[in-house]
């Protein structure tokens, strides 16, 4: 087995031990709080516009709240689109925009695999609308990477279903795993080596 590959396999060895076991570690040093920031994260994901009672007043968490709304609300696809050009893009940005429907759909399609495969079949056009180039769907990728920090499976697999659903190309998807800040961590995390097979899986599938 080469170095590289022997490297990233035993890193998620470790990773998924530590998750396993995180509930024993974490009572064997609870006389020793400083200890804790050494374990494994929980596999959970990381929502950077989550609010609760001491910050639910910042932009993003009110726009995330009040899209949480409209997909509860039923609203349609074409409806929130216009939504998002009217209320967000105006103001924040496409970026920003960007940035809060894709936590906010991640987080609603957090709880299986099948809320993911749903949400993302339900209202990837309004992603597909933010995303119409490469540079776009790099931060896309960067978004999913950062909810998704404590789970490259689920990285992995959020990255896979935007393929299918062509939310992200193949070449996007090389040029993300080649990227400056994914390139240092090849030999501490195996999450590059994750998702660079799949553009060759598909165009394979493809094939």
């Amino acid at each position: 087995m080469h170095y590289v590959d022997m490297h990233a396999f035993f890193l998620k060895k470790t990773e998924l031990i530590g998750i396993l076991h995180h509930p024993f570690f974490l009572q064997s040093i609870e006389d020793a709080a400083e200890l804790e920031e050494l374990l494994t994260p929980k596999a959970g994901p990381s929502f950077k516009f989550n609010s609760d009672e001491s910050n639910e007043n910042t932009n993003g968490q009110k726009l995330s709240k009040e899209l949480v709304g409209l997909i509860r609300g039923k609203k349609t696809t074409h409806d929130i689109i216009l939504w998002v050009e009217e209320q967000i893009i105006p103001t924040n940005g496409t970026e920003f925009a960007l940035d809060v429907v894709s936590q906010t759909l991640l987080d609603m399609g957090s709880k299986s695999f099948t809320h993911l495969i749903t949400i993302l079949e339900r209202y990837n056009k309004i992603i597909s609308k933010l995303c119409p180039n490469e540079e776009m769907q790099l931060l896309l990728m960067n978004g999913v990477s950062a909810y998704w920090k404590n789970s490259t499976q689920m990285t992995a697999i959020a990255i896979d279903r935007m393929m299918g659903y062509r939310l992200v190309s193949n070449l996007a998807i090389v040029k993300w795993v080649f990227s400056p800040a994914n390139v240092e961590q090849f030999h501490i995390s195996d999450r590059p080596w994750e998702v660079h097979p799949l553009p060759l899986q598909f165009c394979i599938h493809l094939w």
